[in-house]
This record gives structure tokens, sequence and C-alpha cells, in this order.
């Protein structure tokens, strides 16, 4: 059976290529045929990187140039559309120069000549909008035609200087001269199809494309890339299998792991969740669960956006809700840090509701991958120190915890807290909240399960950790005192809504587990050292 299985299409961002090779092709053509239907069209299409977005414009590529043959045994091809043949135009902006204005200018001007030479047109050396324009005209001329445009990643020029606004706006400006072309010439054009990150104001395309439609958040669209959980079982059954077999773990057991660390992507009121499918396909490569989606790590500019914002990360953990206004489109000179976190596949939709007139988005972590990269992150970059010494560091705590050894555990954090870099956090951001957040992060990548002040009838608890046999309850003080911490735990009776949970039994044949051990840990915190100065630990059932 496995060897008449397809290849996985790792890599591979052409659609003939991935057809040719026999590589497996999740059918999407009936989301594209939705596209296709009205004749003429102007759309824009938001997702995070790696989702498929190239993959998606090479297959409308093959459509206009009508090489049905490719698309034999697919959806489209039974269908009632009319196959012909439209000049395309197709332009990736992640691959042109954008060091600065001056190459981005010059690489524009090699694209659109790229274009027009696989076509046997000369074009001269003009500013590149109006070689665009003139490409425009020739093929009409050639073809008798309309033209199909297709640019991917339109905004990567833009992305790729997010921590330089000025040569960010610069950049900005080369291309809002180039897209405006699109409106001024939008007679001679049958189809536009744009991709992207995110929704950039001033680029002439939210702005001067009138008739653009974002089809970003709509429910048509909601599972056009990205895999569902329908599409995961039945185009990869043998893949699947064999996670299986490797994890030792039954075919329901493998599902339920794969949805918690890849699923979760939603991108519309619709509840379709999809999962990210570069990670899915280096899944079933490796057959590990590691976090392939942020395998050249953390975007920087996002690390920073987050480090600049007074948005408090911990929140993340619950729901962050914002209008649906602000995830609009903004700008370089003023980058909102939840939109861009949700464009770029941080954060995604989980709940809507209604505020008056206003409509009101949940926002939160996709999945355990995401969380669980972000955080790393987050670490490394607070403590500056390298990934592969804070996971051995990350390891003797969560062994601590696991032995229950508070001693150790304790020792340890003392330990972490002395290496970070003493100029590393200026003394004016040195409060309750940064060690908060620097303990949050610790916890956080242990693998256990962490809330961060989770809420009671009579308050919320900085932190809770929660092993297969323990609870642990910390509250923190900064310049105050251990016994402080405690007596506020105690007094607002934190410990009660924790005081009858089964700990998870080691073996299902052993007879019923006892509840979990409830301890409740008073920390303090000092500016001074920048350290933990004192703590008490009570263990609230014998």
């Amino acid at each position: 059976m496995h060897s008449e299985r397809k290849k996985l299409p790792i890599g591979i961002q052409s659609f003939e290529q991935l057809i040719r090779e026999g590589a497996v092709y999740v059918d999407k053509t009936k989301n594209i045929y939705e596209i296709l239907k009205p004749g003429f069209g102007a759309y824009f299409l938001s997702r995070p990187r790696r989702f498929g977005k190239s993959l998606l414009v090479s297959t409308l590529e093959a459509i206009f140039k009508n090489k049905r043959h490719l698309f034999k045994g697919l959806w489209l091809d039974s269908s009632d559309y009319v196959w012909e043949e439209f000049p395309v135009i197709k332009i990736d902006m992640s691959s042109v120069s954008k060091k600065t204005n001056v190459t981005l200018n010059q690489a524009l001007k090699e694209a659109v000549n790229d274009n027009a030479l696989r076509e046997g047109i000369t074009l001269e050396d003009k500013e590149p909008e109006r070689m665009f324009q003139l490409l425009i005209h020739a093929l009409v001329k050639k073809y008798n035609q309309q033209v199909v445009i297709l640019i991917d990643e339109y905004d990567d020029p833009i992305l790729k200087h997010i921590n330089d606004p000025e040569m960010a706006g610069k950049n900005r400006e080369v291309l809002q001269d180039f897209y405006k072309i699109m409106k001024s010439e939008s007679g001679s054009l049958r189809f536009v199809f744009l991709t992207g990150v995110s929704k950039f104001a001033k680029t002439s395309i939210f702005s001067g494309l009138n008739n653009l439609l974002n089809i970003s958040m709509s429910d048509k669209y909601a599972t056009l890339l990205g895999y569902t959980q329908e599409e995961l079982e039945s185009y990869f059954p043998e893949y699947i299998s064999e996670l299986a077999e490797s994890h030792s773990l039954s075919i329901d057991e493998i599902l339920n792991k794969i949805k918690f660390w890849y699923n979760g992507y939603r991108f519309s009121k619709a509840e379709n969740k999809v999962y990210n499918p570069f990670s899915s396909l280096l899944l079933f490569e490796t057959k590990e669960f590691v976090n392939h989606w942020f395998v050249t790590g953390t975007p920087t500019f996002l690390i920073e956006l987050i480090k600049r914002s007074s948005v408090d990360l911990q929140s993340f953990e619950d729901l962050i809700e914002i209008p649906e206004y602000n995830l609009n489109v903004y700008d370089v000179e003023s980058l909102p840090l939840i939109p861009i976190m949700f464009d770029a596949g941080y954060l995604t939709l989980v709940k809507q509701s209604l505020m008056g007139n206003d409509i009101i988005y949940g926002l939160s972590y996709p999945n355990y991958e995401v969380k669980n990269s972000l955080v790393s992150g987050l670490l490394n970059e607070f403590s500056e120190k390298d990934s592969g010494s804070i996971s051995s560091e990350l390891l003797q705590i969560s062994r601590s915890i696991i032995n229950n050894d508070l001693e150790k555990f304790f020792s340890l954090l003392k330990s972490y807290f002395a290496s970070i870099p003493y100029d590393l956090i200026p003394k004016k951001e040195l409060n309750e909240k940064y060690f908060q957040l620097i303990f949050y992060l610790l916890m956080r990548v242990t693998s256990f399960r962490v809330n961060t002040e989770d809420r009671t009838n009579l308050g919320r608890i900085d932190l809770m950790l929660e092993t297969d046999t323990s609870i642990y309850l910390f509250e923190l003080k900064v310049n105050s005192s251990a016994a402080a911490a405690l007596k506020q735990i105690k007094e607002k009776k934190y410990y009660e809504k924790y005081l009858h949970i089964p700990a998870v039994k080691p073996d299902s044949s052993s007879e019923a587990a006892q509840d979990k051990a409830v301890y409740i840990i008073g920390l303090n915190l000092s500016l001074e050292e920048r350290n933990i100065s004192e703590y008490l630990v009570e263990n609230i059932k014998h």
C-alpha cells in the first residue's frame, strides 16, 4: 500500500511541476471556480507565510493559460467552466530585489521585461509603471484578449523593511506608482489576483483599485488555502497510518495529536478550521511533532513589535477582543500589533460577537505549534540566550516540577534570572509585569498546562501550573514579601476551585486516582537584585 502512495509536495510551488511529478494535490479547484465564475474579477487574498499562496497563483496561471490537461481528474475539469487562453502577467514580489527603493525600481523593470520577453515583446527601458502599462497594451493587441494579472506576495518589499519605516515607506511609494496602473488600465484587464500577508494602506491596492474584492475573511473562501480535517484524512491516509505506527498510537490518537499541534486556523465567521499545509507536510515527512512552520524562527520585526507594545502577551492565553474595522488596512508608520499578528498567523479567529452595530472578533493562538514557538522566540529574546541552552535549563526545570522538587525548582529559577544580562532590560522597564512575563514565558514552554491570572470568584491568580499529579498556584510580588503574596492567596481562597481535580492515573487498570495535590506559592522578586529574593510554599492538601 505504501509503495503506491503519492509523494509529498514539499517545496513545490508550481502547479504544473506538482502534477507532472505525481505529488499529492489537495483539490481546491471547486473553491477556485467560485473566483472564476463571475468572469471578470479583481481579488486580494491575505494569508500567513507558507500557506500555499504561491501554489494557488501558479494554479490560476495554468487555468488562464488553458492547460486543461493538467487538471484531469480534478473537480474543475468536469465542471461547466469554459476553458480559454488569456495573456498572463505574473510577478512574484518575494523574488524581486528590494534592498532599497532604487533596487526595487530596477527589479520591477526586470520583472515586467521577463514577462514581455516570454511573449516575444520588446519594451523600451522606461519607469517600471510605464513598462507595465505598455506590456498590457502590447498583450491586448497581440491576443485580442483582456489581460490576466497575478501578483504574489504584493507586500514583500514593505515587510522586508518593517523595522525601518523610512525604507519601508520608500518601497511603498515605488509600489504605489506601479500598482496604480491596474486601476488606469482596468478596462484592459480580465482578471486580477493579488496575495500578501498584510493589508498596507497607500499602496494603490486598497485605495486605488476601486473594484478590488478582499476575500481574506470571506466564508466562501475560508478553506481555499490550508487543509480541512476531511482533506487531511482523505488525501494522506497512508502517511497518517505510518505516523500513528511510528508513535505507537491509534489512528484516533494520532489525529488528535496532529489537530492539537497544527490545526486551528480560522479565516472567516464560518467555523471552518484548517491546518497549516507546510507544517502538516513536514510532519508526514519527518514524523516529528516539532515547530516546522517556525523552522526559520519568529520574525525579528514581530518580536520588536511585541516588546514595544503595551499589549499583555499573557492575555493571548485567553482571548483578545478587537473590532472588525481594526483588522482592516494599516500603515508602516504606525503598526498595530494585534492585526499584524492576526495577518501573520500568530493569532486566529476564535469567536465573534456583536456590540451594537460593530462586529467584535475574539482572537487567540491557533494551535500549540504557534503558541510554543512564539513564546520560545520571546524567551530567547528577553534572556539573550540561545535556544539550545534554554532547552537544557527548561528540561531541568520541568523535571524538578514533575518530581515535585520545589527546592531545586526555585534554585534553577534563581539561576536563570541571574544569568539574564544586567543591561538587557532598562531599569525603567523593571516592574512586576516584566518579571511576570519572564516567569510566564519560562513556565509556558515547559509543556505543562499553564494559566495566567486564572479567574476565580474572588480574583485572579498570577499563574497556575498543572502537572498530572499536582497544581501549583503562584502569586508574585515585587519589592514586598513572600508572606504578603501567600496571604493574598489565602484571603482570596484562590485554591478552592482546584481542590477536587483527579490526578491522571499512570495506569488505566489501577485503582481510582486521588485528587491532585494543591500547592500555594508566594514569591517575592527584588528589583535591586533582579531575582527571586524569597518564596514560601504550602501544601493545601495532605
